[in-house]
């Protein structure tokens, strides 16, 4: 068994050891997760970039944001399930 050693600020430690503790995990196993992962893919699992998002996601978050407060508002229907949506459409 082989130990890493890793350098990082103990604020993002501490963020990443309370994010990891949410979700039922010790922030070693979600780095040999991580670890696996490219191993398995052979490649990062996500896309790194230094590029903001695009204007095309951006746009569609903010629509997004903008439904659900109709939504809440009472002014669009909303569906809490895929039945309930496929039987308005069905109608």
């Amino acid at each position: 068994m082989a130990t890493m050693s890793i350098r990082i600020s103990d604020a993002d430690k501490n963020e990443a050891d309370n994010l990891f503790k949410e979700l039922g995990m010790t922030t070693n196993s979600a780095i040999n997760m991580f670890i696996k992962q490219c191993i398995r893919m052979q490649s990062l699992p996500f896309i790194p970039s230094i590029n903001s998002p695009q204007k095309r996601l951006l746009e569609a978050i903010e629509e997004a944001d903008i439904i659900i407060s109709e939504i809440k508002e009472g002014k669009r229907k909303g569906y809490n399930d895929e039945k309930s949506l496929f039987e308005a459409l069905n109608k």
